[in-house]
C-alpha cells in the first residue's frame, strides 16, 4: 500500500515537473525570440491568416465614434487601389497584435496621424523599455482578431439562474433532513446545470471569445501603462479591472485539469454569471474599452513604422509648410528607385515617353503624402507640405461586373474629382486622362477638364498625358515638364529625372525596331508618323 502511494506521489510530481518544465521553457524560447527580433528587425508575426481581416476598425469607425464618415477627407477606394496601398500596408505591417494591424490600416485611410511619437526617442535610447514593450505586445498577438462591437453582446441573463446555481448546494444540504431524497436531488441539479450552460455557451461562444480578447487588452493596457516612458492613458480602468481579473474563468478547457474545472463551472452556472458581469460592466464602460483598443493599437502602430523605418534608405519625418517642396524623393515600393527633387507649387501637365517613370514619379508622390499625414514618415531626404486630400484617376478598367466600358469607367473616375471642399487644400494625380475616347474628343475634353479644376486655388495636380496638344492648350494653366530616354546600342536607356518643359522623344517606334518586328513595319510605320505630322503642319485653320 505504501509502495503504490509512493509511486502515485512520484507520478504527480512528475507530472506537475512536467508542465512547470515546459512553461518555462516556452517562456525562455519566447524571450530569445523577441530578442532575436530586436537585433536583426525582422517581421516578428509574417503569418498570412485566413480570418484575419485588417479593415474592421476602419469600416466600424463611424459607428464607433457617432462620427459621420467624410469621403472628402478619407482615401477613397480609387486612390487605395492606384496607388496600391494595401501593397504599401502589408509593407509597413511589422505590428505584434491583430489591433495595431487594423489601427495602422485605418490611419492609412483616415489620412488621420499617429499620435505619440516621442516613444520613437524612447525606444532608441533605451533598449530595455523597447524590449518590454514588445514582449507585451507579442504576447497579445495575432491570434484573435477583434469586431469592436462591444455593444452587441447579448445580456440574456435571468433569475432563475441564481436558483439553478444554488440547486446543487441545496441538493446538498437537504442531506441533513433526508439522505436518500439528497443522493437523488444532487445529480438531478447538476446535470441540469450542466445542460444549461452546455447550451448557454452554444450560443454566446464567439462573445465569449471576444470577451476574453477585450480583458487581454484592458489588461495589455494596464501593464503598458505602467512602463515610465510610454504615453500617459487618460482613462480611469477601475471599474473595468473590478471584473476583468475574473475573466481568466472564460478559458476553455485544453487540459485535463481544465477539463475538470470546466465542468464544475458548469454544474455551478459560473460561466453564466461571468459573462453577464462582463457584459454589463462592459456595456457600461464602451467608450473606456474603445480608448484601450485605440491606446494598444496606437504603440503597436508605431513600433511597426519604426521597424519599417529601420530598413528605408530613404527616410525622414517631414515638416508642415505652405510651400510643398522634397528632395530626393523615391517610391517607397520601389526597389532601388531613383530619387528626385521637386517643387510642387503650381499645377503640372507631365509628358514623356512610355516607361520613363511619369506614373511612378506621381504615384510616389501621392504615398509620400498620405503617409506624411498618416504616420509622419516620408521616402525622402527632406518633404515640406500642407496636409489636404490625395485622390487620383489611374490604371483604370473595364468592369465586367457592372458593364462599365474603360471610358465609363474612367468618367466616373473623374467626376468624383469634382467634389471639392472649399477650404481644405487638395492634391491630384491623373494619369492619361480620357485615353478611353478618340484623339479630337480626348484633346477637347482633356482641356476642359483640366482648365476646369485649375481654377480653385486649394487645388494642386499633376496630370500626365501623351498628348503634346495639351502643352499648348493649357500653357496659360499647367507648367510643362516630362521624362524621357536615351536610345543607343539597340537598347533604350531610362534615367527616371523629371525635366522642365515638354517631352521632345518618342520611343514607341524605336521598341517595335528594337524588339526585332519585320524592318517592313517599323519603315511603314515611320512614313505614317511623318505624312501624319506633314498633314497637321499644312491643316487649314478654322476662320474665326
Amino acid at each position: 500500500m505504501m509502495t503504490d502511494f509512493i509511486f502515485l506521489m512520484i507520478l504527480i510530481i512528475g507530472m506537475i515537473t512536467v508542465v512547470i518544465g515546459t512553461e518555462i521553457y516556452q517562456k525562455i524560447q519566447f524571450r530569445k525570440s523577441i530578442a532575436a527580433h530586436l537585433k536583426y528587425r525582422f517581421k516578428f508575426d509574417d503569418i498570412e491568416r485566413s480570418f484575419a481581416f485588417y479593415d474592421t476598425y476602419y469600416k466600424k469607425y463611424t459607428d464607433l465614434t457617432g462620427q459621420d464618415e467624410s469621403p472628402l477627407i478619407w482615401v477613397d477606394n480609387k486612390t487605395w487601389s492606384d496607388l496600391n496601398m494595401l501593397d504599401m500596408f502589408k509593407a509597413l505591417n511589422y505590428t505584434y497584435t491583430s489591433v495595431g494591424e487594423n489601427h495602422l490600416y485605418h490611419v492609412l485611410r483616415l489620412q488621420s496621424s499617429l499620435s505619440h511619437y516621442s516613444i520613437w526617442k524612447s525606444i532608441k535610447e533605451n533598449t530595455a523599455f523597447h524590449h518590454k514593450l514588445v514582449m507585451l505586445l507579442a504576447k497579445l498577438g495575432k491570434q484573435t482578431y477583434p469586431n469592436y462591437d462591444w455593444q452587441s453582446y447579448q445580456y440574456r441573463f435571468h433569475p432563475i439562474y441564481y436558483v439553478l446555481s444554488f440547486l446543487p448546494i441545496l441538493s446538498i444540504l437537504l442531506g441533513l433532513w433526508h439522505i436518500e431524497l439528497s443522493i437523488i436531488a444532487l445529480p438531478i441539479s447538476l446535470c441540469i446545470n450542466y445542460i444549461v450552460s452546455l447550451r448557454f455557451n452554444h450560443y454566446v461562444d464567439r462573445d465569449v471569445d471576444s470577451l476574453f480578447f477585450t480583458g487581454r487588452i484592458i489588461h495589455t493596457t494596464n501593464k503598458i501603462n505602467q512602463l515610465q516612458l510610454t504615453p500617459n492613458f487618460e482613462h480611469d480602468l477601475d471599474k473595468l479591472n473590478q471584473v476583468n481579473r475574473w475573466r481568466f474563468l472564460l478559458l476553455k478547457a485544453q487540459t485535463i485539469p481544465g477539463y475538470i474545472v470546466l465542468l464544475i463551472k458548469y454544474m455551478f452556472l459560473i460561466d453564466i454569471h461571468l459573462y453577464h458581469m462582463l457584459v454589463k460592466r462592459f456595456k457600461m464602460n464602451h467608450e473606456t474599452i474603445h480608448a484601450c483598443y485605440r491606446y494598444v493599437g496606437e504603440i503597436d502602430a508605431l513600433l511597426a513604422v519604426d521597424q519599417w523605418r529601420h530598413h528605408q534608405a530613404y527616410c525622414t519625418t517631414p515638416s508642415v509648410s505652405k510651400n510643398f517642396h522634397f528632395t530626393s524623393l523615391v517610391h517607397p515600393l520601389v526597389n532601388e528607385a531613383v530619387p528626385n527633387d521637386f517643387d510642387f507649387d503650381y499645377n503640372v501637365l507631365l509628358t514623356g515617353s512610355n516607361a520613363s517613370g511619369k506614373s511612378t514619379f506621381m504615384k510616389a508622390t501621392a504615398i509620400n503624402l498620405i503617409l506624411a499625414q498618416a504616420i509622419n514618415t516620408v521616402t525622402a531626404e527632406q518633404f515640406e507640405f500642407q496636409p489636404g486630400i490625395v485622390k487620383t484617376a489611374m490604371a483604370n478598367a473595364d468592369d465586367v461586373l457592372t458593364g462599365d466600358s474603360y471610358f465609363m469607367a474612367e468618367i466616373k473616375s473623374l467626376k468624383r474629382l469634382l467634389n471639392i471642399h472649399p477650404k481644405t487644400p487638395h492634391y491630384y494625380f491623373i494619369d492619361e486622362i480620357f485615353k478611353g475616347t478618340n484623339t479630337a474628343e480626348r484633346i477637347a475634353a482633356s482641356t476642359a477638364v483640366l482648365e476646369y479644376l485649375s481654377q480653385f486655388h486649394q487645388l494642386k495636380m499633376i496630370a500626365a498625358t501623351h498628348d503634346i496638344e495639351l502643352t499648348y492648350t493649357l500653357d496659360a494653366h499647367f507648367k510643362n515638364y516630362h521624362f524621357n530616354e536615351q536610345i543607343y546600342e539597340d537598347a533604350i536607356h531610362f534615367d527616371y529625372k523629371i525635366k522642365e518643359g515638354p517631352a521632345n522623344t518618342r520611343n514607341a517606334l524605336e521598341l517595335i525596331r528594337i524588339m526585332k518586328f519585320p524592318a517592313e513595319i517599323y519603315t511603314q510605320a515611320q512614313q505614317y508618323v511623318s505624312s501624319f505630322e506633314a498633314s497637321k503642319q499644312n491643316r487649314p485653320t478654322d476662320s474665326k
